[in-house]
């Protein structure tokens, strides 16, 4: 069934989101030590998918050039090839670490992370026709991945905008999933491994 295509697409996102997802705060002051990060990223109608994610980090300076972070990430999207549609949102958290060769928490940075996530969607098979089939469904899903960086100054020390080149791999699988649509009843669940590269920008406070 083509349901569990979408569903898989799903999954994805909400891995993928997630690290779609390394972002991070901005060139700080020297001596700064902790950073506050928002970020935002999203995939504009690429293959039918639209997807937005927003990303809420504390970051801390452990070493002179190294740096960790956690970070709690909200994720909504939607698949859409013209005759099946997926509709879903996710929440995922995670941690990760940062090396930036000019010490400090400022300029270009390498970093890696991992995070959980879980999701929730909804779904249609051949949408508008006569035999329409509807659903929903819950999946989980581990996400890895690499990161590229860096951070400027928004003239200040404690404020900066950083662009970043999110990469890696996710693995989910469905915890659920179920047709609500005459006749109802259970979908098999599956589980995917899959790849992902994304850009978000975030906005960092330092102090």
């Amino acid at each position: 069934m083509k349901l569990l295509e979408m569903k898989k697409i799903g999954c994805a996102l909400v891995a993928a989101a997630g690290l779609l997802a390394a972002p991070s705060g901005g060139a700080l002051a020297q001596g700064v030590k902790n950073s506050v990060n928002i970020a935002i990223a999203s995939l504009p109608g690429v293959g039918g998918t639209t997807a937005t994610m927003g990303m809420l980090e504390y970051e801390r300076l452990v070493l002179d050039k190294l740096s960790v972070f956690g970070r709690a990430s909200s994720l909504k999207y939607k698949w859409d090839d013209g005759n099946d549609f997926e509709d879903g949102k996710g929440t995922g958290i995670g941690v990760g670490t940062r090396f930036f060769p000019q010490g400090g928490l400022k300029g270009f940075y390498i970093g890696a992370a991992i995070a959980a996530f879980n999701s929730t969607w909804d779904w249609t098979d051949d949408k508008g026709k006569s035999f329409e089939k509807r659903g929903d469904g819950e999946s989980s899903a581990i996400q890895w991945g690499g990161e590229l960086g860096y951070r400027f100054n928004l003239g200040s020390d404690r404020v900066s905008v950083t662009p970043a080149f999110n990469f890696g791999s996710w693995l989910g699988g469905d915890n659920t999933c179920r047709q609500t649509s005459a006749p109802a009843g259970n979908c098999n669940r599956e589980s995917e491994l899959g790849f992902y590269a994304v850009i978000s920008v975030a906005l960092g406070i330092a102090f």
